[in-house]
């Protein structure tokens, strides 16, 4: 190195210092601009989503739960403090996993994002998940029902026009009902009465519920579903359907329940909550169908070995999707016409979350994880309608 020449460089040496430490300042400060953005911001971008640099993170709160929107319904907001631009309808569970003083930032049935005024609604703070086993306090469980399908998306229909989605919506009303006081189960039988043997549960929220828009019959799409069964803390989600195009005749009801292959001990709840469909469907007369492989059962994504059904591929909690029976075949669906049987069906799924929750039971029929290697269909979010707060 040249001593005596180093001196001469130096307004250029100077200049580079400053040049670099201007552009260090402007890396660091798009960085933190990244850092508030995502601090303050989850969900898609759409026209109904909120702005990523609209909240400062230093007054956020990491607060996640669920806000029952009432009577009336409530305003969106696409950001805190600026003008409604929708009115969302009464009787609607929205989850929100982050909270900005007052404001909520919610998910909206159709996966979008929009702010709610914490003072406009009701709110249930996620719940605290518990070991599953012997000392489980049920009267402290959180449970996510869905009824799947609705509104557009369909579902199956049977030979006599019985609509799935409605199916599925009583079924996990019925549900609802069983879990919301305490039983006494005899477990011999699987007979359910009222009394004092199984406690109450604490907290019940279906993803479609009887006193939301239309009775119910509104669009859920998959991610708003499944972000309410994180937001809520669900120590259980179960996703009520039924079947269609059976592959073959069967001497037993051809009840399939499918298990979250990401998330452990799914499998103890499909195998258990299978065992106890088929002791409910035993009472039932029909000639019974179903697929090559019955219980509980994980479908994989051949190419990327994850979940095949989008539900589940996104579930923080042991979750299933249970397929009951046939909707398409004439008997099952003249069974799931009879409330008694739709009845027997809710019982199957309550009798089989206690024991997931308050036992070891290990379960009937579980299979392990099987790649999928055809489609079986779905309904586009495209054009989803937020459900309008009649005026």
């Amino acid at each position: 190195m040249d001593i005596k020449n180093l001196g001469r460089g130096r307004p250029i040496l100077i200049a580079f210092a400053v040049t670099a430490v201007i552009a260090l300042f402007a890396i660091t400060a798009s960085m933190m601009g990244v850092r508030t953005a995502q601090a303050a911001y989850s969900g898609p971008t759409s026209a109904q989503s909120v702005a990523r640099d609209e909240v400062n993170p230093v007054n956020a709160e990491p607060t996640v739960g669920v806000a029952f929107v009432p009577e009336g319904g409530v305003d969106l907001f696409r950001g805190p403090d600026r003008d409604p631009y929708f009115r969302i309808h009464e009787g609607l569970a929205l989850p929100y996993l982050h909270r900005y003083d007052n404001w909520l930032l919610v998910t909206t049935t159709c996966n979008d994002t929009a702010w709610i005024n914490v003072e406009d609604v009701g709110v249930q703070d996620q719940a605290t998940a518990q070991s599953t086993g012997t000392g489980f306090e049920v009267s402290s469980a959180t449970i996510v029902l869905d009824p799947g399908h609705g509104d557009r998306d369909w579902g199956g229909v049977g030979p006599s026009g019985l609509s799935e989605k409605s199916v599925n919506l009583d079924i996990a009303d019925r549900v609802r009902t069983l879990m919301e006081s305490s039983q006494d189960v005899d477990w011999d039988t699987g007979t359910i009465s009222s009394g004092t043997a199984v406690s109450a549960f604490g907290s019940v929220v279906l993803t479609r519920d009887v006193i939301g828009p239309n009775g119910g019959d509104f669009e859920a799409g998959l991610g708003y579903r499944a972000t309410l069964g994180t937001a809520a803390g669900a120590d259980v989600f179960v996703s009520i359907h039924n079947n269609t195009v059976p592959r073959i005749d069967s001497d037993i009801p051809g009840s399939e329940v499918y298990y979250s292959a990401g998330v452990d001990d799914s499998d103890r709840l499909a195998g258990l909550i299978y065992e106890e469909l088929l002791r409910s469907f035993a009472a039932f007369d029909a000639d019974w169908t179903g697929g090559e492989l019955l219980g509980a059962r994980a479908r994989l994504d051949p190419d990327t070995g994850e979940d095949y059904y989008g539900l589940l591929r996104r579930a923080t909690m042991p979750a299933v999707i249970v397929e009951g029976v046939y909707i398409s075949e004439p008997d099952e669906e003249a069974l799931l016409d009879d409330p008694n049987f739709r009845q027997a069906y809710a019982e199957a799924v309550y009798r089989g979350t206690v024991r997931f929750l308050s036992t070891a039971d290990s379960g009937a029929s579980v299979n392990d994880p099987e790649y999928f290697h055809y489609d079986s269909g779905t309904v586009s979010g495209n054009g989803c309608q937020l459900p309008a707060q009649p005026e």
